[in-house]
């Protein structure tokens, strides 16, 4: 706890100062009384039995979210008290408005006072402490205490923006974000029967050669859909560590599985997780796996300057997963030797699952290749650009030639892109 002069008290000291013109012993008196009140009003601060603060902060804040943190003031002294307080935020969060709050707190009164905080970037880290300085009744003098406190908070990825296409399909607003339209459970699946027509029936379930034979209206029936597994595979390494704006290629591929994951979940299907960079880093097995539960492993995730190792990440898949499943990989592909290795781990996963490749495009370099040159240096480097980009599609090229399902799109497409494959995948029972 230390002790500081306000600025009405070196106010009054430079006041008393120029008395020294006038009188120097009435200088030195007066002084001496405004030291004297100085430290009567510094014995009157009401220290930390008679004011206590706490802090109530959220456990998790989406990436993109805004937040509010609240100190509880409590005031049991037996007068007003001014006040000014500030705490240690982490680095993955900035505070929005005032770094510091001035106010007055009644007698014998607890005082919510809160502030809004916006995300930086995803991962964990802690509130420190709180900084308080306590005013005199005099004003003269501040008191400025440490408390100690430690909050835990995690930036999750994707939750603010699941909660918004929630919110727009319940506005069945969805094609304007990008979504076509959603069939039911029942619609697809495997066919079952024929039956005649009743009113209420989709037209497009209607069989047309039937209903020529019979002379009426004939549909045709299908099976419910049964649960199907959903593996969300997220590569780490280090072309997704490239940023678009202020986000990492990383942080849209994240935001577009949350999202996936929140699909398959209403669809009835088991999600399942798999983070890999030059090793698996995260596996969560397929199942009814929680919104919640899925956003906290991907919150941990980090991308890192290493090489993907896909030959691991996908060997330790065939062991863990055996079940075929919709294999859905967030990636992107530049090297010619990365894609050729790629490729055939897809297409080897091919035999067993159904593979779709989510190659997150790099705009900075589509911009590069598109650019006029304007000297010798630019022309070599559109030249490599566009060197680049012709690898990248004949890699995709290649996947799709050995039966891997392709989704290639811009960072800011990524989520009705990947969305609607999956949906498409249901509805023609791809699975």
């Amino acid at each position: 706890m230390s002790l500081l002069p306000s600025r009405l008290f070196l106010a009054l000291l430079a006041g008393a100062s120029a008395l020294f013109l006038v009188s120097p012993v009435v200088a030195l008196l007066g002084d001496a009384l405004l030291l004297a009140a100085f430290a009567l009003d510094a014995w009157y601060v009401p220290g930390p039995a008679q004011l206590t603060v706490s802090r109530r902060s959220p456990p998790r804040i989406s990436l993109g979210a805004r937040a509010e943190v609240a100190w509880l003031l409590d005031n049991r002294a037996g007068r007003r008290v001014r006040v000014r307080v500030t705490d240690d935020l982490p680095p993955i969060l900035r505070r929005v408005g005032d770094d510091e709050q001035d106010l007055w707190l009644d007698a014998r009164r607890e005082t919510r006072l809160g502030y809004a905080v916006a995300t930086v970037r995803r991962g964990d880290a802690v509130f420190g402490d709180v900084h308080l300085r306590t005013a005199g009744p005099l004003g003269l003098a501040w008191r400025q205490r440490r408390v100690p406190r430690s909050d835990a908070v995690r930036v999750v990825p994707g939750v603010l923006e699941v909660k918004q296409f929630r919110l727009l399909g319940l506005r069945n607003r969805l094609r304007e974000a990008g979504f076509r339209n959603i069939r039911q459970r029942g619609e697809g699946g495997q066919f079952e029967s024929l039956r005649e027509y009743a009113r209420g029936d989709d037209p497009r379930t209607v069989d047309w050669k039937a209903s020529a034979r019979r002379g009426g209206l004939i549909v045709r029936q299908y099976e419910m859909e049964r649960r199907q597994n959903v593996m969300i595979c997220i590569d780490a390494g280090r072309l997704m560590t490239q940023k678009v704006g202020e986000r990492e290629r990383l942080d849209y591929a994240l935001t577009a599985a949350l999202l996936l994951a929140d699909v398959a979940g209403v669809h009835d299907d088991a999600v399942g997780l798999l983070v890999f960079a030059d090793r698996v880093t995260r596996f969560i097995p397929p199942a009814r796996n929680s919104l919640a539960r899925l956003s906290d492993a991907l919150g941990e995730v980090h991308a890192k300057m290493v090489e993907p190792n896909y030959p691991a990440a996908f060997t330790y898949l065939a062991k863990q997963v055996r079940k075929r499943s919709l294999l859905v990989l967030f990636t992107d592909i530049i090297d010619p030797l990365a894609s050729a290795a790629l490729v055939s781990q897809l297409g080897r996963a091919a035999e067993r699952h159904l593979p779709l490749a989510v190659a997150i495009r790099n705009p900075d370099l589509e911009a590069v290749a598109e650019t006029a040159p304007v000297d010798e240096a630019a022309v070599y480097r559109r030249a490599a650009a566009e060197e680049l980009l012709q690898a990248r599609a004949a890699a995709l090229a290649a996947m799709q030639r050995s039966g891997v399902l392709v989704a290639d799109t811009r960072p800011g497409d990524a989520v009705p892109a990947v969305v609607n494959r999956y949906l498409d995948v249901k509805r023609r029972g791809m699975l």
